[in-house]
């Protein structure tokens, strides 16, 4: 019977489970059989790969960043990417790149700052459960079909699993183009142009 809630890590694996005729897990917790803790690590590799892309739902645009007492900007392990506002904050001066666990300034080739930062935007990697439905969906399908692929080969459900994937990004960029509010007029190119 369908669930009316939002798809949980262990639905996620278990249907990964499935696409190679393996039986459900109960639990993520304990001692498991190989290959769900190789759907585990699939589920994970593939929810960092579709959260780098940056997402409405993983992104914040207001975020601060303070130098420590190196002047140095300390980033957490969770930030994927961060993007200085063009509009407020020269690209000849501050070129941001994360490096290990600090932000690194490609202009001066350095480590250290001259100053804090506001209205950043920050791309971070969130929890699978704490993802919008489209996303875990997409994420999903697409750990399913790569499971499928490592595990058994591909085959004629490899490319039924393909159009399934498709279709759930698809669904997810739907979703990201009906809340993100983009505008060709947010861009600092269009901004000097107007």
């Amino acid at each position: 019977m369908a669930s009316n809630t939002r798809t949980t890590k262990l639905e996620s694996i278990n249907t990964m489970l499935s696409t190679i005729g393996e039986a459900p897990v109960n639990s993520l917790t304990g001692t498991l059989p190989t290959d769900a803790t190789m759907a585990i690590n699939i589920l994970d590799e593939v929810n960092r790969e579709v959260q780098s892309q940056g997402w409405k739902f993983n992104s914040s645009y207001k975020v601060t960043l303070t130098r420590d007492t190196n002047n140095k900007i300390p980033i957490g392990n969770d930030v994927m990417h961060i993007e200085f506002n063009h509009l407020r904050e020269n690209r000849s001066s501050y070129d941001p790149v994360l490096r290990g666990s600090f932000l690194y300034n490609l202009v001066d080739e350095s480590f250290v700052w001259d100053k804090n930062f506001d209205n950043v935007r920050v791309i971070f990697l969130i929890p699978f459960e704490d993802a919008i439905e489209q996303a875990r969906r997409f994420i999903t399908i697409r750990a399913s079909r790569i499971f499928h692929d490592r595990t058994l080969g591909a085959n004629a459900l490899h490319r039924f699993s393909q159009q399934d994937e498709l279709r759930a990004l698809s669904f997810l960029k739907q979703a990201e183009a009906s809340t993100a509010d983009h505008n060709i007029f947010n861009s600092l190119d269009q901004f000097k142009t107007v």
